[in-house]
């Protein structure tokens, strides 16, 4: 929806005598809000000589009365009614012209810009109590629910400041920075920051400039992507920017991604609007516009962290380990406290079997997030796969504590406890797994082994029935049945499992040296005299080569000498 957006052609300055003469005649009325006395400094942002900031790239440009209608309150509303249909639009409007009036006869014939903008912040979060909230919910972010509720995050606060400013005729513009929007006075002799978050606090340009994962580029404030004042478009742009997310992250993928469309064409050089849009585009498997739209904002902003993060997931996805390997790493040289960066990369390390990078990455996203079950499960097999049993044990121990209902760790220690032949937690540890996922033919094949090594020979049977019955293509399953069929001295079955087997996977020569040995029980001498040359073809340095060709040796003088 496109609306009339705020002029910013530079026209000769207005003298204040006249702007007072201007808005008495106009009966404009201005207010102020409260802002905190003590300074802002959570970020220390010193640049060097060649350090920019936004004010530079623009001129002086004195801001003109717009003597206009007010559109963008209607204009949002219109966009909520979207989302919420049984608005009523002109209910909702006179709630913020009562507002307006409110604040109109607080400011009274108030026209310096500071003593306005301390009037309104008073009005709006001292008398009237308009909180914020940090929630991403549809509700904080239309202007209607913000004024049923009072309550709104910085995208519902500021647009609604913005519908003030405009029913008040205020040079007050939106400013978005990446994930985040605010409001500014910008007469052309007087610009100030207003924080809606923190009740109108103001901060500096300088503050936004190097906020870990969302820091703003010269080149992103050079092509005026950040930093600048916005259009009307560009601010409604905003909402359907963050309904977009909304919707994405319940599911409703075609609606997120016609808001994020509208998002893109109202506001056409925002790094985070692309970067969503790629996130989308992955949803619905489009793989090509998904790289597009991460490169793109990369080209607006190359200091914005979650584009490298999104297109490294991409080609982790697309199974280029090297390229996502180095897109996770410029994420983490832009914030190098990002969990999900370290622990991404440390997968892509494991995948190409460094599992030394894995366990420094997944101990990076530990210490930064003690509680990230994940990065213990897969430090935890890195630690397996290094001979490192006991910490291995350790880190599959504090997974299931922070997430006891993670069947596949249930599944991981109880073949690490095999593999160490601790076989009763192995054999308990996998039993709890097939709580969970009953029909899993390998889960029975690694509880088989466990009672096995138990000498647990009927419950070792059961289990390689039940494994078998699941999936009846697992040759070596069939193999190790025979075996133990064998034992039982059931030697036609262990044969009929062998036989299997071999048919399944005809390269196993252990198959047909158990065969054989099966047949020599039996009495089938030329039966096993054959398998024990497959053996030998198939593994001719085996340690029990010469026994075997001794063995040959003995069958065929047994069958000359019984040979007529």
């Amino acid at each position: 929806m496109h609306i009339e957006s705020k002029t910013q052609n530079p026209k000769p300055k207005i003298s204040r005598t006249w702007l007072v003469h201007i808005r008495k005649t106009l009966s404009l009325i201005y207010i102020i809000c409260a802002i905190c006395s003590f300074q802002y400094f959570l970020i220390d942002c010193r640049l060097g000589s060649l350090g920019l900031f936004a004010s530079e790239f623009k001129p002086n440009t004195p801001w003109k009365i717009n003597t206009q209608e007010p559109t963008l309150a209607r204009t949002v509303l219109e966009v909520a009614k979207e989302s919420y249909p049984g608005i009523e639009t002109e209910q909702s409007l006179e709630k913020l012209d009562n507002i307006i009036q409110n604040i109109k006869i607080s400011l009274r014939d108030e026209t310096e810009p500071e003593q306005i903008i301390k009037t309104i912040n008073i009005v709006l979060f001292n008398e009237l109590q308009f909180k914020y909230v940090q929630t991403g919910n549809l509700e904080h972010i239309s202007l209607n629910k913000v004024l049923d509720t009072n309550t709104g995050n910085c995208v519902g606060l500021s647009i609604f400041y913005l519908c003030i400013a405009e029913g008040l005729r205020l040079p007050i513009f939106g400013v978005s920075v990446p994930e985040h929007i605010f409001v500014r006075y910008d007469d052309g002799d007087f610009r100030k920051n207003i924080e809606t978050g923190y009740e109108g606090m103001a901060t500096p340009d300088s503050y936004y400039l190097n906020m870990p994962g969302k820091r703003v580029s010269q080149i992103s404030i050079k092509n005026g992507c950040y930093l600048k004042n916005l259009t009307n478009n560009e601010v409604v742009a905003e909402i359907y920017l963050n309904r977009s997310i909304i919707q994405k992250n319940n599911g409703n993928i075609e609606a997120a991604l016609k808001d994020v469309n509208h998002a893109i064409e109202l506001h056409g050089n925002d790094a985070v609007a692309f970067c969503n849009r790629g996130v989308i585009y992955e949803k619905t498997k489009d793989n090509d516009r998904a790289m597009n739209d991460y490169n793109k904002a990369i080209a607006l902003n190359p200091d914005y962290a979650p584009a490298y993060y999104n297109r490294g997931s991409l080609y982790a996805a697309m199974e280029v380990i090297d390229k996502a390997i180095m897109d996770y790493s410029e994420a983490l040289f832009l914030d190098p406290n990002s969990v999900l960066s370290h622990y991404n990369r440390g997968v892509a390390f494991k995948i190409i079997n460094r599992a030394d990078l894995t366990i420094e990455d997944m101990s990076n996203a530990i210490s930064l997030d003690p509680k990230f079950a994940p990065a213990y499960a897969h430090r935890g097999l890195a630690y397996a796969e290094s001979g490192e049993s006991e910490k291995a044990l350790s880190d599959f121990n504090k997974t299931l504590e922070l997430d006891p209902n993670n069947p596949e760790i249930y599944m991981k220690r109880g073949i690490l406890h095999a593999d160490m032949q601790r076989f009763d937690d192995a054999i308990k540890d996998i039993t709890t797994f097939l709580k969970f996922t009953p029909k899993n033919a390998f889960a029975y094949y690694i509880r088989a082994k466990a009672h096995r090594g138990k000498g647990e020979i009927a419950q070792t049977l059961e289990d390689y029935n039940k494994a078998i019955e699941l999936s009846p293509r697992l040759a070596g399953v069939y193999f190790e049945r025979g075996q133990i069929k064998s034992q039982l001295l059931r030697f036609n079955d262990a044969i009929t499992d062998f036989n299997t087997s071999l048919e399944l996977f005809p390269y196993n020569p252990f198959a047909y040296l158990h065969r054989g040995n099966t047949f020599k029980k039996l009495g089938k001498k030329e039966n096993a005299l054959n398998d024990y040359l497959v053996y030998l073809k198939l593994t001719p340095n085996a340690p029990d080569a010469e026994e075997i060709k001794s063995e040959i040796e003995n069958i065929r003088n047994n069958i000359k000498e019984t040979v007529p």
